[in-house]
């Protein structure tokens, strides 16, 4: 997902965290199974099927464990082309994850682990391990225990070093896969990158975090996983002391392009040798820019690196400069510049963008609510000592944040404001005169409906939250788009946008609208734009032309898809899992689900994508 910023500087190398890990676990395989009426010889065979499979699983990784032993492999701390400043080193492999967390199956390796020459398939397999491992150990040091991937995702996550000949890696729910693609006399293993697989774990965590966002077509929350990708990518970086060392003697305040803020320079390098400088991944994305957020709906679909689009890996770069300007904001507040407090700077950082990605109410203006809670997270675990930096990283990049603010009561559910006379029961709203106020759910689910311009009975989520020490009540209502008119292909489609609402002081006799309540002619533009951006992008797979491709990586979605079971419903944070790969870098496919054909997210694509075939109908700034 190559893109660059304002500003560019050349990268010299990251390094890896410290080494002592976990002890070796075992990696089984959910095993496959299936609702039958059939009794008695159908039970025997899948008993004999799964013994099989086990059996299978366990020779598997006893093949890893045997070939990791007490070897070390040559490994590349962050891209290939950053090697002059934290050049290739020489590591222990890392454990394998417990058996209890989140976790990783990587194919039999090719050779036992030892060190390997790059552009070799060995180098390639240990390397790619490698940083995996590396990039969600990261993340768990600023963010805590991962105990599982999204609803419907394997325990074991896939992890395909080299899956077949594209400029591309992509998550998809049923494993993280890289590729290779040759162009002017060079290879591109994009798996060589810990950037690069640091980018896909990091779309992986944020899906176990909000798997529902795999489900909106909204601009900035699709634009958000792309960011939240970046972010795990610079925070695996920054969490090697030699990297640290590296970048503050080239950029002492970090106040200069280095080569941390630029994110995989060999994946943009391979794009730029094979379609040329004007291709929109043709360099590398940075998180030291000068972009300044702007209505996406306003910006152009597609353009040139150097271009802000509201394209979702280009618009990304916003809310990742928000992020690395945070960082340098806290960083500059510390007594002394020194590689351990940037690492005190880089966790705290992490922490409340974690917290916040968590906590955060998916919004239209994602961006904001996100740099909200890391305000609202800071007064929770620092006493709001970073509130300045974080308030003037986001401002920096056009975003006014006011963490109270977006939380303020707005207006009472079900009638006007009486007069009141008794104790305050929502801060900075007045109290109802009498205990009668209190609404059943009913009523309340039912008003939310009508404010929000739901049809009647409309299916409503229901989420208990505490922002800011309050408990308060979300209401999701997924309102379904028409995309009539962008293609003639998307004729009887539409797109999906969550319209949140947050009602507080239910437990306490009233109820009132905290920030404000969702416009469906907004969710209307945002989500025809965005759909014209994957149009553009030719990103969507129609009828007849998504194909699962052959080999191990649709082995593997076979396997993974049974043992998940997977529905089709619309059912909030456990629907929308993918199960069929599909060819090129399409990330959506159109589906039926109860009747209805709906635009559907496959994948989360990084890399190149296909000369548009099939142009939207929108006109540029005016949904």
């Amino acid at each position: 997902m190559p893109n660059s910023g304002s500003r560019r500087g050349s990268k010299r190398g990251r390094g890896a965290t410290k080494r002592g890990r976990s002890a070796t676990a075992k990696r089984g395989r959910v095993k496959a199974t299936h609702t039958r009426t059939a009794a008695g010889s159908k039970t025997a065979r899948s008993a004999e099927k799964g013994g099989r499979q086990a059996a299978a699983g366990a020779r598997k990784r006893s093949a890893v464990k045997k070939a990791v032993g007490s070897a070390r492999i040559n490994f590349i701390p962050n891209d290939p082309v950053a090697l002059a400043s934290v050049p290739m080193r020489v590591v222990e492999p890392r454990p394998d994850r417990p058996a209890a967390a989140a976790g990783f199956a990587f194919p039999p390796p090719p050779a036992p682990a030892a060190k390997y020459a790059p552009g070799t398939q060995e180098f390639l397999y240990w390397q790619c391990r490698e940083a995996a491992l590396l990039a969600v150990e990261t993340y768990e040091t600023v963010g805590g225990p991962l105990g599982a991937w999204a609803p419907g995702v394997s325990q074991r996550l896939p992890v395909l070093p080299d899956d077949g000949v594209q400029l591309n890696a992509f998550y998809d729910r049923v494993s993280l896969s890289f590729f290779e693609h040759t162009s002017g006399g060079v290879t591109t293993f994009s798996g060589a990158s810990t950037d690069v697989v640091a980018h896909e774990v990091g779309h992986a965590i944020l899906d176990a975090l909000r798997p529902s966002l795999i489900l909106s077509d909204i601009p900035e929350h699709n634009a958000f996983h792309e960011a939240f990708g970046d972010c795990i990518a610079l925070l695996t970086a920054l969490a090697d002391q030699r990297t640290r060392t590296s970048l503050l003697a080239t950029s002492p305040t970090l106040e200069t392009a280095n080569f941390v803020e630029a994110t995989m320079e060999d994946l943009s390098a391979g794009i730029r040798r094979a379609l040329g400088p004007s291709h929109p991944s043709s360099e590398p994305r940075h998180a030291f820019n000068t972009f300044r957020w702007q209505l996406p709906t306003t910006l152009p679909t597609i353009g040139p690196p150097e271009l802000l689009t509201g394209e979702e890996h280009s618009f990304a770069r916003v809310f990742t400069g928000c992020f690395y300007d945070t960082i340098r904001g806290i960083f500059a507040a510390q007594p002394k510049k020194t590689p351990t407090t940037l690492w005190t700077a880089t966790r705290v950082a992490g922490g409340l963008l974690v917290d916040a990605a968590r906590a955060a109410v998916e919004q239209t203006r994602f961006f904001q609510a996100v740099g909200q809670a890391m305000v609202r997270a800071d007064m929770t675990a620092n006493s709001g000592t970073n509130r300045e930096a974080i308030k003037a990283a986001f401002l920096r990049h056009g975003i006014a944040l006011g963490a109270g603010a977006s939380m303020q009561p707005s207006s009472w559910l079900a009638g006007a404001v009486p007069a009141a006379t008794r104790a305050t029961a929502i801060p900075g709203v007045r109290a109802a005169t009498s205990v009668a106020r209190v609404l059943s759910p009913k009523v309340i689910a039912d008003e939310v409906r009508r404010r929000i311009a739901a049809p009647s009975g409309a299916r409503l989520e229901r989420h208990a939250l505490t922002i800011a020490g309050e408990s308060v009540e979300k209401f999701v209502h997924r309102r379904h788009i028409s995309l009539e008119g962008l293609s003639e292909h998307l004729a009887g489609v539409v797109g999906r946008a969550p319209e949140p609402m947050v009602v507080g002081g239910i437990a306490r006799g009233v109820a009132a609208v905290l920030g404000q309540s969702p416009e469906a002619s907004a969710s209307e533009d945002e989500v025809r734009y965005f759909v014209a951006t994957l149009l553009d992008r030719n990103s969507i797979a129609f009828e007849g032309e998504a194909r699962p491709r052959r080999g191990v990586h649709a082995a593997h979605a076979g396997a993974v898809a049974a043992s998940a079971g997977r529905g089709t419903g619309d059912a909030g944070a456990t629907e929308g899992t993918p199960v069929t790969p599909v060819t090129d870098t399409v990330t959506h496919v159109v589906r039926t689900v109860g009747g209805t054909k709906m635009l559907t997210r496959v994948r989360y694509a990084c890399g190149c994508h296909r000369a548009a075939r099939h142009h939207h109908l929108l006109t540029p700034g005016a949904p």
